[in-house]
């Protein structure tokens, strides 16, 4: 029976704050409350609950990564949030994740780093829904074949990335592969995955609308052991409105597809099929930006200064303060990228200009500096 394998991301970072020069040694809070506090309400209201409640409803079974920055807000701010995800992996069964506590870049740059993160983010985890996650999920699916060796060593059996078209040019990604370590590699099938997150409520996409019969009709006709829906939970409710139709979509596909002979599984099921071959990954690959690397977060001067910055403060004391800038969105709101996806940066940077973003970036990286001395 072929597998329906739905991964969702949920993750909303600290937004740093307007900083300007002027602030520095002033003892401004460094992050943006109001701001924050804001979206986390809008994204609980219109997505988390509502899309959560859909997928108790109609028992759709998927697997999720929550991250630790994102949770710690939650429980500040919306309890209720974190009761309903748990209430899901209660009676759906579903599957949760780990991932960098942060949501951070440290992959690139530190093992030891990397790996304390993960586990920080494994122990919340451990410590809020009583599981020990055995799949993961870089930051923005971020991979290779170092990522795989460094997170086989620590437990995990399954990991996630992009199926990049230099991938599955050979290699379709509707089956599971195996990479040098030995872990289960799913690959994301980002046509279909877009179809969804991207084009759902595009009028002028010439499958618009998009139902559920022809969605899992697709799926039906698409060759392969398991088709990797993988995607930010947002899209349910806060990118694609609940006026897009999108809940009622979300309703119908459950039985659409099992009169189709299809099942939901999660990621870490996938190992009952059998392993289609070996796939190596030398350069880290992405699902983020048309190039799939690493240029949304280090493709220009700003990105790589601040994220050189950021690195160099590695031993000041605040070692909580340092994570929460390590976080990956604050380096991808000083994107430069190419006219299209520079519209995804620009729809989620909340200071009007990537230039604004790296000023209030290395303001805050000099305060935080001048603290540590």
């Amino acid at each position: 029976m072929k597998g329906i394998a739905f991964f969702f991301e949920v993750h909303q970072p600290m937004r740093i704050a307007e900083f300007r020069s002027a602030d520095i040694g002033k003892g401004k809070n460094y992050f943006w409350e109001e701001k924050n506090r804001e979206i986390i309400n809008r994204v609980v209201d219109k997505c988390y609950i509502p899309a959560t409640q859909h997928f108790i409803d109609n028992r759709i079974k998927a697997s999720f990564s929550i991250s630790g920055v994102l949770l710690e807000r939650l429980l500040d701010l919306r309890e209720d949030a974190v009761d309903l995800f748990r209430e899901y992996f209660r009676k759906v069964k579903g599957e949760l994740l780990a991932e960098t506590y942060y949501h951070s870049l440290a992959s690139l740059w530190n093992e030891e780093e990397f790996v304390e993160q993960v586990e920080e983010d494994r122990n919340l985890k451990k410590y809020l829904f009583n599981v020990q996650p055995r799949s993961f999920r870089n930051t923005e699916m971020i991979y290779n074949d170092y990522v795989g060796s460094v997170t086989s060593k620590i437990g995990f059996s399954t990991i996630l990335t992009e199926g990049v078209d230099r991938i599955i040019k050979d290699h379709s990604p509707n089956y599971r592969y195996r990479n040098p370590s030995g872990q289960t590699l799913l690959l994301r099938n980002y046509r279909l995955s877009d179809d969804i997150s991207f084009r759902f409520s595009n009028v002028g996409w010439n499958e618009y609308p998009l139902m559920a019969d022809k969605y899992a009709k697709w799926l039906s006709e698409t060759p392969g052991d398991v088709i990797n829906l993988f995607m930010d939970y947002e899209t349910f409710g806060e990118h694609q409105w609940k006026e897009s139709g999108i809940f009622d979509f979300l309703d119908a596909l459950p039985g659409e597809v099992e009169r189709r002979g299809m099942e939901f599984i999660t990621v870490n099921e996938a190992s009952k099929y059998p392993v289609k071959d070996l796939i190596s990954v030398q350069d880290f690959i992405s699902w983020a930006d048309y190039p799939r690397d690493l240029s949304a977060w280090l493709a220009n001067e700003m990105q790589r200064d601040a994220f050189e910055d950021m690195k160099n403060l590695s031993g000041c004391r605040d070692r909580k303060k340092w994570r929460y800038l390590q976080t990956s969105d604050h380096f991808y709101y000083m994107s430069l990228a190419g006219t299209q996806d520079q519209e995804v940066h620009s729809y989620f940077n909340p200071y009007g200009s990537p230039y604004d973003a790296y000023i209030n970036y290395k303001n805050i990286i000099q305060d935080f500096r001048e603290n540590c001395k």
